[in-house]
């Protein structure tokens, strides 16, 4: 696989918008092999998504208009994990597929274990093994509301 020449960076947010909803830019991720990341629109009313929330498609839209993914959303509907801040209104690239970081929920999250749409809040949950709306797995162990380094791969 290639890279996607587009002149604009995977960090890249504005207001306006920049090139098509759900236009995939891919990059090179090192020893991690590469990175997909797929241009989305924050159609929350007035929450940015910060570095590791699970984004989905809005319910209401079949476009790239991205939410807060609600609990055990369909994998089919998740769309990606924010590595940056996209504020509420704004435009931007969000992880669809390959090594990145996600917020584990309440509980924390356990290396090895799947990684699903969890609360509205931080956006992720664990399984002991792959469920359900897997869309990804955590390469790391860590504690409620951390960063867990995770393979996601998001078909929304």
């Amino acid at each position: 696989m290639g890279f996607t020449a587009a002149g604009i960076s995977p960090t890249t947010v504005t207001t306006d918008q920049q090139c098509p909803l759900g236009f995939v830019l891919t990059v090179p991720d090192g020893d991690n092999g590469f990175q997909e990341w797929v241009y989305v629109f924050n159609d929350e009313a007035s929450t940015a998504f910060a570095q590791g929330t699970v984004c989905a498609r809005d319910a209401a839209t079949v476009t790239y208009d991205a939410v807060l993914s609600p609990v055990s959303a369909p994998t089919m509907r998740v769309l990606g994990v924010a590595q940056h801040d996209i504020p509420a209104g704004s435009y931007g690239f969000i992880l669809r597929k390959g090594v990145g970081e996600v917020t584990a929920d309440t509980g924390g999250i356990t290396a090895n274990t799947a990684i699903k749409a969890g609360n509205a809040v931080t956006g992720t949950a664990d399984n002991a093994a792959a469920t359900d709306h897997a869309f990804g797995f955590s390469t790391e162990t860590v504690l409620a509301t951390a960063l867990a380094t995770c393979y996601i791969n998001c078909p929304g």
